[in-house]
């Protein structure tokens, strides 16, 4: 399988998994061997730098949780670990190896980097910080090669083409966590009150819409319905929607699935700055609540 098959398998799994958290395991072991690693971890915390509230961890090594390491590196790692306020200061898509987050002398003695670490075999690996809606951080941790390769230009190019889905990947689950609609599938989406639901197909021409959604695109709160199209109010928002649907029309093929959705299109809740507090919208690509673990 090539690179590029690779990616785009997946790519394919990650956004089953936006709507069915259940389809992780899956994403995340493709991911592994996809980048050729021991395991990789998502780490969500939200708060100013000083005082970061950690709302979620999952570590998985080929599909199988560590909860067993998530508990302990929470519990006894995580408030002596040296790297954390270093790694809060990393710019959005900083990506950093692990061992240049310690000190030399912290190499040697730092308890996260010597017990823990080697244990989940995260050691040698690389991490990445993103930023998520609001106050929320992402943090993207991906473990040591599984060959004897390293991390060349090659496995790093890798690592960094699923950063915006990851991304993305948490920002819907937070939306449908929200939305009361943690498993969700386009009828059950379509169904649901608490959340304006428009489906489109992959020319972004609107398929269906929820009532909700109908009576915010009939009052043209931020967004409208022109001839079947989204249109946003203000010219600004017009262009990023326009950038997003472009986005979307450039998703990988995929087969189609029972219950989902029949068009190119995959929906996932995102947020965008053209809508209201009220109107998560559905956009299958690139681009927030209280997170809870949705695995």
């Amino acid at each position: 399988m090539s690179a590029r098959d690779a990616f785009e398998r997946t790519l394919a799994a990650m956004y089953d998994a936006m709507l069915d958290d259940a389809r992780w395991p899956v994403a995340s072991t493709l991911i592994d061997e996809a980048c050729g690693i021991k395991g990789n971890d998502l780490l969500v915390g939200e708060g100013p730098l000083d005082d970061r509230r950690v709302l979620f961890v999952g570590m998985y090594s080929r599909g199988q949780r560590r909860e067993d390491l998530e508990r302990e590196y929470l519990q006894n790692y995580y408030p002596i670990d040296e790297c954390v306020p270093r790694f809060r200061q990393l710019p959005d898509d900083g990506l950093v190896q692990v061992r240049d987050l310690y000190t030399a002398e912290e190499l040697k003695s730092s308890p996260a980097y010597n017990e823990l670490l080697p244990r989940g075999g995260r050691q040698n690996g690389v991490r990445v910080r993103l930023s998520g809606s609001g106050s929320s951080h992402i943090a993207w941790n991906i473990g040591d090669p599984a060959d004897s390769d390293g991390w060349g230009a090659a496995r790093v190019a890798m690592v960094t083409r699923p950063l915006p889905h990851i991304r993305q990947f948490v920002r819907v689950r937070q939306a449908l966590v929200r939305a009361e609609a943690r498993t969700a599938t386009v009828t059950g989406l379509l169904d649901n009150p608490r959340a304006g639901v428009v489906h489109l197909d992959r020319r972004g021409q609107i398929l269906e819409v929820n009532d909700r959604a109908r009576d915010i695109l009939r009052n043209g709160d931020g967004l409208s319905d022109r001839d079947g199209t989204l249109r946003a109010r203000a010219p600004a928002d017009q262009v990023r929607l326009e950038r997003l649907l472009g986005n979307a029309r450039r998703h990988p093929t995929r087969r189609r699935s029972a219950g989902r959705c029949s068009s190119g299109a995959r929906p996932c809740c995102r947020r965008s700055s053209c809508t209201s507090s009220r109107w998560p919208s559905l956009n299958p690509t690139t681009g927030p609540g209280t997170w809870r673990p949705w695995y």
